[in-house]
């Protein structure tokens, strides 16, 4: 979930551009749990805008272990110097965005990608989107606020803008409830333990 989760990394929670991602899990992060991988949409030679707009969808916003396993067809959806844009992520090229991808450490996994409709208008094609997942791997916020798995099932709805030049995509925009997906993630799990210490004492410390 690279391109919708602050919480994912250390980073500061901010509108805008983030160039480089923040430092790795902290130590005290229980092994990922198994899961079953998702399968996004395959395209093939004869692909049209619209087929490789709907597997971007599934690529970029699905687990990375869904990412992995496709990463040559993403490469050839995009271009060489293509831009991505979300609240939490700005890269400006090919090579850029798949390093950003495949080095998400994510806060949500288990993610199931269904979308909701699509329109077109000349190179451009909008893609609305909903994603369901479970908050099961720690996050951090602003780089020492500790937000601790709770293991709740989160859900967030947006669309994706994708610019073509002929069949690549130039330019992708993410736009996203991302005060809803935080106000889920950071809600505490049900039976929780009013002040319960978090892992890291020093984080929790200076958490507000």
């Amino acid at each position: 979930m690279t391109l919708l989760a602050p919480f994912d990394r250390s980073l500061a929670l901010r509108l805008g551009p983030v160039p480089r991602r923040g430092a790795s899990r902290p130590p005290c992060v229980p092994p990922p749990v198994p899961s079953a991988e998702p399968s996004p949409v395959r395209v093939g030679p004869g692909r049209t805008q619209r087929e490789v707009a709907r597997f971007l969808v599934y690529a970029l916003l699905a687990d990375v272990r869904a990412i992995r396993g496709v990463v040559s067809e993403l490469e050839a959806s995009v271009d060489e110097r293509v831009v991505v844009w979300s609240p939490c992520l700005y890269t400006t090229s090919r090579t850029e965005l798949v390093a950003a991808l495949l080095d998400s450490d994510d806060a949500v996994s288990d993610i199931d990608v269904s979308i909701v409709g699509e329109a077109s208008a000349r190179s451009t094609v909008h893609v609305e989107w909903r994603i369901v997942g479970r908050f099961d791997h720690v996050g951090l916020l602003n780089d020492d606020v500790l937000v601790e798995p709770s293991g709740a099932r989160v859900e967030c709805g947006g669309v994706l803008v994708m610019d073509f030049d002929d069949r690549r995509a130039t330019r992708i925009r993410c736009f996203h409830d991302e005060l809803g997906l935080l106000e889920q993630v950071l809600s505490p799990p049900a039976g929780a333990r009013p002040g319960a210490p978090s892992c890291d004492e020093g984080l929790a410390g200076r958490t507000p």
